[in-house]
């Protein structure tokens, strides 16, 4: 008899094929209804599948409508999301110190923010960070090429007003440069899609579509990348927590757009190199590429305002890191070797052109070409025919002329062969192009 009770209890609680792990080899059959590729679901055993952490769980169509509905539903009725890894901001603490190992994050922790000091203000030297913007805002009023259109100079007077106050820069406004500026420029105004001035629940619902999107990138991103993709606290943003990521559209973006190069290049051609962000912005991208490619030197060129405001990111994400500005060039030729001396380099466009032939590995530009005017376009064309190997771009294809009137990228005129390794539409509507020049 005690054989019999040995062998039940042993059958129904310890053994491989007892009921309860055929039960859950079913549960995992109708959940994989609902994951795509990227969750990986496979056993050596028959009928012994066993359903994944849900960090290691990506949602096909039918897996992020259900999500959202269901979630939507308890956000309508209880202000709360069903996922236990899903908060906002003000929800929770985030600090890598109260981590352990749990199957809503991954282990051990991968969020880029996570390994970001957030008292890092000390480090800029805003001084010098003053002389630098007010020497670059002169050596664009030499140069006749620049030329703004009107749009982008009345951002630019709203960026000067926001940050700029008696001839000094404005640290408090600096601090909450992401936090509810109100601004004609996208890069800044969609840092406020969630907002500490709306209501709980409606950030809540627009968490939804983020997190929907984090499932559709999933499919094509470089999981590496997207499991760290984490908004910086620097610059005061709101985001909305996932998986242990503060996530935002644009380092979501940002992620992809490193992942398409990870995939396209060699990685010790990108690592070992000198990257150039064109129209860099306030250095998220080269942010999220440091982050992956952490011995490449990267370039921003970009308009005084946003220089500022790079500067002052970068160097609070990155206090260790050496940071080149105007001023440490204005006086020395730019050749690959001095280049190589900081991990990032921040320079107005007037320094382009002094930038030596055959010096950068890799230039992007992500949407702004299309914001220029052709003489700034054909400026910059020629100089990254000239100096770059490998040039990635994410542009509108046609001209668009009720905002910008600047041409597209079907617009611009190429000297140069470029063979393609990219060559797509996107999921942000624009034309994708990764190509290498042949010499």
């Amino acid at each position: 008899m005690s054989k019999i009770k040995n062998f039940l209890y042993s059958y129904f609680y310890k053994s491989y094929h007892r009921p309860s792990a055929k039960l859950e080899h079913i549960l995992t059959i109708i959940k994989k209804l609902f994951y795509n590729k990227k969750s990986f679901v496979f056993a050596e055993r028959i009928f012994l599948e066993k359903n994944p952490p849900s960090s290691m769980q990506y949602y096909n169509l039918l897996g992020r409508i259900f999500f959202y509905l269901v979630n939507a539903i308890s956000i309508l009725l209880f202000s709360k999301f069903l996922s236990k890894s899903t908060h906002l901001d003000t929800d929770r603490i985030n600090n890598i110190a109260h981590f352990e190992g749990n199957d809503d994050e991954p282990w051990p922790p991968q969020s880029d923010h996570l390994f970001e000091n957030k008292n890092n203000f000390n480090s800029v030297n805003f001084d010098e960070l003053y002389l630098n913007y007010n020497e670059t805002i002169s050596s664009l009023k030499k140069n006749y090429i620049f030329k703004e259109n009107e749009w982008w100079k009345s951002c630019r007077e709203e960026f000067k007003n926001f940050f700029i106050i008696n001839n000094k820069i404005n640290i408090d406004q600096l601090k909450n440069f992401r936090n509810n500026i109100d601004t004609k420029a996208e890069i800044l105004n969609d840092q406020n899609f969630l907002s500490k001035n709306l209501p709980k629940k409606i950030n809540q619902l627009r968490s939804l579509s983020l997190i929907n999107l984090y499932h559709k990138l999933s499919e094509v991103v470089d999981l590496s990348i997207l499991r760290s993709a984490s908004e910086s606290f620097t610059g005061n943003n709101y985001c909305l927590n996932y998986r242990g990521q503060r996530l935002s559209y644009r380092v979501m973006r940002y992620a992809y757009y490193t992942s398409q190069i990870k995939n396209s290049i060699e990685f010790n051609k990108v690592n070992d190199g000198i990257v150039l962000d064109l129209g860099g912005g306030y250095g998220g991208l080269a942010r999220t590429l440091k982050n992956y490619y952490r011995n490449a030197t990267i370039i921003i060129i970009e308009l005084p305002e946003l220089c500022l405001l790079s500067y002052y990111y970068l160097k609070s994400c990155f206090p260790e890191k050496k940071i080149g500005q105007f001023l440490d060039f204005k006086d020395n030729s730019i050749t690959r070797e001095n280049l190589r001396k900081y991990d990032f380099v921040i320079i107005p466009p007037s320094f382009f052109d002094k930038i030596e032939n055959y010096s950068i590995d890799l230039s992007i530009n992500t949407t702004s070409l299309g914001e220029m005017t052709q003489e700034m376009q054909k400026f910059y064309i020629q100089n990254i025919e000239r100096t770059s190997q490998f040039f990635y771009s994410v542009n509108r294809a046609k001209k668009r002329i009720e905002k910008y009137n600047s041409n597209g990228f079907y617009d611009i005129k190429f000297e140069n062969r470029w063979r393609a390794l990219i060559y797509k539409f996107t999921h942000t509507y624009h034309v994708e192009f990764l190509g290498e020049k042949i010499k």
